[in-house]
Order: C-alpha cells, then sequence, then structure tokens
C-alpha cells in the first residue's frame, strides 16, 4: 500500500504491460466501468466476523455508509469513518466521481495492504507452529 500512486494502479490494471512490459497479468480495463456491487456490504462483514475478523456491530452497521464515504473526500461521513477505520484513506480512487467502480475497491484495497500491521512489534517465529 502506498508504493505506487492511484494512477498507476489503475493504469497497471487497465493494461499491464504498459508499465510491466513482462507482465504475464491479463487486463482488468472492464473493472473501470462496472459499478461496485456493494448491496450485500453489511453480509459480507458479518461473515468475515464470523470467522473472527474483529468488526464491531457499529462496523457492520455503519458499512454501507462507509464504503460511499471512502471514495468522497467531501462526504458527510468522513469523520465517522476516521473514528472506525483511523488509518482509511479517502479519495476517488479511480478518478471517477460519478461511479463507485470495482476498480475504486480494488485499488482502495491495494492502497492499503501492509499498512494497518505494525511490524516493528510483529513476532513472525511466535507465529509458526
Amino acid at each position: 500500500g502506498g508504493k505506487y500512486s492511484d494512477a498507476w494502479h489503475q493504469q497497471h490494471l487497465i493494461d499491464p504491460r504498459s508499465l510491466v512490459p513482462e507482465s504475464v497479468m491479463p487486463p482488468y480495463a472492464f473493472l473501470n466501468e462496472r459499478p461496485l456491487d456493494y448491496g450485500e456490504v453489511r453480509s459480507w462483514l458479518t461473515a468475515n466476523r464470523a470467522v473472527g475478523v474483529p468488526y464491531t456491530d457499529e462496523m457492520v452497521d455503519s458499512a454501507e455508509a462507509d464504503l460511499k464515504a471512502q471514495v468522497d473526500p467531501l462526504s458527510d461521513g468522513y469523520d465517522a469513518l476516521l473514528a472506525r477505520y483511523p488509518k482509511a484513506q479517502i479519495r476517488d480512487f479511480d478518478g471517477d466521481p460519478l461511479l463507485i467502480s470495482e476498480m475504486d475497491a480494488l485499488i482502495a484495497y491495494l492502497q492499503v495492504l501492509g499498512t494497518m500491521v505494525d511490524f516493528k512489534t510483529y513476532k513472525a517465529e511466535e507465529n509458526y507452529r
């Protein structure tokens, strides 16, 4: 997360070989055009909570509002989102403020990878079995 810009990720997903000529990754340009189907977002968080992800009731109840707020820095839900997720990144990830796309969702995910772990306190050897 944060190694490359949103624009880099978007271009890489649209045409991987335009940035990494030796890439064998297929293009995912269609993600730009596909609206994100988030009607079941509460169910997704509930299912994740059932397998150990520590989502609170407030996080589950606010899931749809938080999703919408994450792609709109002018949203009324900005402060509430940051209260629940202090390290959340809030912006229009795909450059199209009129559509919450699958591209928005994937870039938001890519930009947060590795950013919520404090590697100074993580003891990998304790997690081996």
